[in-house]
This record gives C-alpha cells, structure tokens and sequence, in this order.
C-alpha cells in the first residue's frame, strides 16, 4: 500500500528558507545595537579598569578612581589600545542575544500561567523568574567563558586569543574559564530577571497603547528597565570581576580587601558604574529591535 501524501506538508527546502530569511531578518535588526557596540566598547574597557583597580596587580600605581582619570590613560596606552578585549566581545554578542531572546519566549511557556489581574504576585515572579533563567543557561552554555577571555585581554594586557586562553588555563585549568561563575549567577538572575521580565511587564501594563507609541519612546522605556537591572546587579558583577582578577583569593577575601581599599562598600561595588551607564544604551534597542522583529515576522 502506497503512503498517503499531506497535501499540508511544507517542503523542507521552504522550511530552511523561511528559518534563513527570519535569521538574516533578526541579524539585520540587531546590526544596529551591535554598533552602538562596538563604538562603546572603550567604555566597557575603561569600566572593567575601574572595576578591578582594587585586584588589578597589572596596572598597579595607576589611577582609575575616576573617569577622567581611567580616559587619560587609555589615551597614554594609544587609541587601538581602548578596543583590547573586543573580538571576544564580537565573537560572544549576537549569538548571546539570538539565545536570551529566543530562550526568554521559550521559557516563559514553561512557567505555571497566573492571572494578571487576580494573581499579580505570581504573574511577577513567572516573569522575571523566565528572564532569570534564560540569563543563567545562556552564561553556562556559552556568553561566560568569552566574558572571561575579554578581562583577560582588556585588563591584564593579553593581547591574543591564545596568550588570554593559556593564561586563564594556567591560572586554574578549564574551571578558570568559568571562576567567579558562582557569582555571577545571581547577578545574571537580577539584571535579566529585571530587564527581560520587566520589558514583558511593560508591555502588558501599557496594552494596546504600546503598539501605537513610537520606537524612540519604547526604546527609551527598554532603557529605563535595563538601566533598574544594572543599579540592582552590579555590585555581583563587581565581585565576580575582582575575583576573576585576584586568582587564588576567595570570595570573602576579595569582598573584605575591595571595601578597605576602596574606603567604603559604594566605592568598591560601584566602582566604573558611570561607564557602565555610558554603554549601555545598546539595552534598549536590542529590546525594541527583538519586537521588531517579531512584528514584521509575524505580519
């Protein structure tokens, strides 16, 4: 007996295509954040400068208590020099954001559905807790190692892939591409629990007007959120930063020398958050352009 045909059946050739065109579509939107990017990243350099000047033996004597003062010694080291680190951060960025985006719609099926109206409380915690998890997996499978190799670069002068590789190897093995991971997982939690689930909360607060606001008013929104993330999430960044810096010191020692040389707990867990905001504008559009491309997907 021959097999019956579906004459719903879609040939594989157009279900590649239609993957192909909506991946190319999606490459095309985030293009520009990834710019933004990559003109920023002097400022993502000099921020890890400050943010582990406490740990940092390379530049010991240095000055990176201000910005001004982190500039102009960036501008001493040359103007190439303001990009070391960069190509990780290339390598690591869009498919970073292909993960958390995808992944966050993903795993909001996943979660138990509550009531916006009469379970808000639960309603809250699905969602951030979605944006949570979606920051956490991407960071294990994939973003943390490369994150690990651009400190290398930026702030202990190791200038190549393979010089940054052999000494975070030399420094604790394989497990010293993830040090401080432990760290940084509640972190994670914070700032896409807030950015993501905060982004879907956004939308669901301003219904159908979010459609008709235009895309400069709801990056600016996306900015904002993201903005709320890093306030509430970087003094585990700052932590994890300085322990991946001081190898061989445990949390608790980093946490105890930072404070006393810093002069203060703000000083040493906020060290460099000027830059950070300064960099940041790529958040919001990133949140704006996923949108955008679901819409005219989805059209």
């Amino acid at each position: 007996m021959s097999a019956k045909l579906d004459a719903t059946a879609v040939p594989a050739e157009l279900v590649v295509m239609k993957y192909a065109r909506a991946a190319g579509h999606f490459a095309a939107l985030q293009s520009v954040p990834f710019t933004f990017k990559l003109m920023a990243y002097p400022m993502e350099r000099i921020r890890l400068l400050m943010q582990t000047q406490h740990t940092n033996k390379t530049f010991e004597g240095s000055n990176f208590n201000s910005l001004g003062r982190t500039i102009s010694h960036m501008k001493n080291e040359g103007y190439l020099a303001a990009w070391r680190g960069a190509s990780p951060t290339i390598v690591r960025w869009l498919p970073s954001q292909y993960i958390v985006l995808f992944l966050k719609d993903h795993l909001s099926g996943h979660f138990p559905v509550y009531n916006k109206d009469k379970q808000y409380g639960m309603y809250l915690v699905g969602k951030v807790g979605s944006g949570a998890a979606t920051g956490v997996i991407n960071a294990l499978v994939w973003a943390y190692p490369l994150d690990v190799m651009r400190q290398q670069m930026a702030t202990k002068n190791s200038g190549t892939w393979g010089k940054a590789a052999k000494d975070v190897y030399s420094q604790g093995g394989l497990r010293g591409f993830y040090r401080g991971f432990m760290m940084d997982a509640p972190g994670l939690m914070i700032f896409r629990g807030v950015q993501l689930g905060g982004w879907d909360l956004m939308k669901d607060y301003y219904g159908e007007e979010w459609g008709k606001m235009n895309r400069v008013s709801r990056f600016a929104h996306g900015q904002v959120i993201s903005l709320f993330g890093s306030v509430f999430s970087y003094p585990w960044d700052t932590v994890r930063r300085n322990l991946m810096s001081a190898t061989g010191s445990t949390y608790s020692e980093v946490y105890r020398s930072g404070v006393a040389t810093a002069g203060g707990f703000r000083n040493f867990f906020y060290a460099g958050f000027s830059a950070r905001v300064l960099s940041s504008v790529v958040n919001g559009a990133l949140l704006e352009g996923f949108d955008e491309w679901k819409r005219t997907k989805d059209a």
